[in-house]
């Protein structure tokens, strides 16, 4: 069978609601399929015995035109050997030209595993999708430590990449899917790893990659309590914490605070950018719908080239002003 469409891997929150990666790489799709002769936008969707109305639906409105659903009770809780060797047979069964995962926990175990059973390459963490000249997937993907985007051909088929959270927009149209329940004998999938318990630890208050408001420190912020300041700031906004490279280099934040090119992509509502130089890489995780407030004692810092509020100045004196008007508003409010 000749490979045709883009499948898809719907990834499902511990909610079983769809990860909004999801739906931005459907919407993606709907791009690439044109450049592609229409060819079909499939969902793989795999989860416990559940109703899956409305994730069928929500799939609809972002324009899958096929979902493939896979269910058992067996796979209540997210298992790397049996989800992978049902969307590695799904992809089997479904020859497609084009094959998409979200590069979230699963997706990074998934995708590697998919890609050396089908024999093809995979360009990972991709940050944008197009289709070239010559009708192959073109990803573009951060190298060289993020000093530079790379745009990669893969000749072999399918053509696999993960992509990025939030580098994509979604956008609802609406369709009504054709829908397939597929079916595996569980107890023959080969298990070299057996669960025996799982222990959910709480979700980090520095989950960033889905925060409305962000407060963001770079190099300017790494000395004295530059990095308290912004705590307290984000704290007074119900905000979340994030930065540079260089900050995360220097132990102010963590890996999953870091926002770049070899950080985490976001798309907050609002980015309050304290002592960020603004390179590039940085900004590149940044998603353009962003409002950004910056502050930077740096007539000539880049980042106020990008930046819809430009603050000249010094973010140890413009923080404690910017919590004392906060905290009379919030004593008005009383």
């Amino acid at each position: 069978m000749e490979p045709n469409g883009i499948l898809i891997y719907g990834q499902l929150t511990e909610n079983y609601t769809i990860e909004p990666v999801v739906l931005e790489l459907l919407t993606k799709s709907r791009e690439l399929k044109q450049k592609l002769w229409n060819q079909r936008v499939m969902t793989c969707i795999i989860g416990p015995r559940i109703n899956y109305d409305e994730i069928i639906k929500t799939l609809g409105e972002y324009v899958s035109d096929e979902v493939i659903v896979v269910c058992d009770d067996r796979l209540k809780n997210y298992d790397k050997e049996y989800y992978s060797y049902i969307f590695t047979e799904i992809a089997k069964k479904n020859p497609s030209r084009v094959i998409l995962i979200g590069a979230t926990n699963q997706g990074k175990e998934i995708a590697p595993y998919t890609a050396a059973e089908l024999e093809t390459g995979l360009t990972a963490d991709c940050t944008n999708l197009d289709i070239s000249d010559n009708n192959l997937l073109l990803s573009t993907r951060p190298t060289f430590g993020g000093q530079l985007t790379a745009d990669i051909l893969c000749s072999t088929f399918p053509q696999m990449a993960t992509v990025r959270a939030n580098v994509f927009k979604s956008e609802k149209q609406w369709i009504t899917p054709n829908v397939t329940f597929d079916w595996f004998d569980i107890d023959k999938i080969p298990k070299k790893i057996e669960i025996i318990e799982i222990n959910k630890k709480a979700k980090s208050f520095n989950n960033i990659e889905n925060a409305e408001i962000l407060v963001s420190g770079g190099i300017g912020a790494c000395h004295d309590n530059g990095f308290a300041l912004i705590h307290e700031l984000a704290y007074k906004l119900k905000a979340k914490v994030s930065g540079t490279r260089g900050a995360f280099e220097k132990a102010y934040i963590s890996k999953s605070q870091q926002v770049g090119q070899t950080g985490k992509t976001v798309a907050p509502k609002l980015y309050l950018a304290f002592g960020i130089s603004g390179a590039n890489q940085h900004l590149a995780g940044i998603n353009n719908k962003s409002k950004i407030i910056a502050v930077n004692n740096d007539k000539n810092a880049p980042v106020f080239k990008y930046a819809d509020i430009a603050i000249i100045g010094d973010l140890f004196d413009i923080i404690p002003k910017l919590i004392d008007e906060i905290d009379k508003e919030e004593e008005y409010e009383q």
